[in-house]
């Protein structure tokens, strides 16, 4: 069954007369998929990203397990409270899937049987992107969605072996409107690992850096991407695609600080 847990920052909104925060952000981890084998762990990713955010002056909605439904009412609630907040971020860990270079993002209820599935059964990543493009300055999306899944599979053996090509590995890289950066958990066209321990290697790095003082955000996915290589053994690159328009720090702190962290 979806749980949807939504934790609103009180100190936000009472400094702002009107109730909006100034940094909102949609947190998504699927775990218990219905119609594919579940995954260990989106559901710890999503709730220890939440925790963190949280703890830096977001003001978080976190979406555990849901399905298609709760999903687009999440997103909803999210789109209205973009509305007058400085900075908008979206985490997604869970299945995805390319096709014809498209993003679709999975909710745990999916079931890919066709091509035409995909209109009833995901949410476009376009489609997110398109709710947060009119809304803060700075919008920020971090996407651990790139593991090999069965959707992908099943897909591909359903279009035949004349278009199954039309399904990708992995997921496309795509275009980022002015003012936002995406950010992947391995590079273009590739799968990333699922892991051992708690989180993902893609989210633990993100962890380790997202409450360290003087580290902005372009600054910090370079250590993403440091971390996540050394310790895949290079197999998992992290990529990213940026069109910011001022710097962002999720902790704002001396560039000296950020330059004596350890992070090899």
């Amino acid at each position: 069954m979806s749980r949807i847990v939504f934790a609103i920052c009180c100190l936000a909104l009472c400094a702002q007369s009107v109730g909006a925060a100034e940094q909102v952000a949609l947190v998504v981890g699927n775990s218990a998929y219905r119609h594919a084998p579940s995954l260990n762990n989106p559901r710890n990713d999503a709730e220890d990203i939440s925790a963190a955010l949280r703890r830096v002056g977001f003001e978080v909605v976190t979406v555990l397990d849901a399905g298609k439904q709760a999903t687009d009412k999440a997103l909803r609630r999210f789109r209205r409270a973009l509305k007058g907040a400085r900075v908008g971020l979206f985490y997604y860990s869970g299945h995805a899937i390319q096709v014809k270079g498209e993003n679709y993002l999975a909710p745990v209820d999916a079931v890919l049987g066709e091509e035409a599935d995909l209109d009833f059964e995901t949410v476009p990543l376009r489609f997110v992107l398109k709710q947060m493009h009119n809304g803060p300055e700075t919008n920020l999306v971090f996407l651990d969605a790139c593991r090999d899944n069965p959707f992908a599979r099943s897909l591909a053996r359903s279009l035949g072996a004349t278009r199954s090509g039309e399904v990708g590995r992995g997921l496309k890289r795509v275009q980022t409107g002015i003012g936002t950066l995406i950010a992947y958990a391995t590079q273009p066209d590739n799968v990333a690992l699922d892991g051992t321990r708690r989180n993902s290697p893609f989210t633990e790095a993100v962890l380790k850096y997202l409450e360290q003082p003087g580290l902005e955000v372009q600054q910090l996915l370079t250590r993403v991407t440091d971390s996540v290589a050394r310790a895949t053994r290079e197999q998992q690159i992290p990529w990213s695609s940026a069109s910011l328009r001022k710097d962002f720090y999720f902790v704002k702190g001396t560039a000296a600080a950020a330059a004596t962290d350890t992070y090899r």
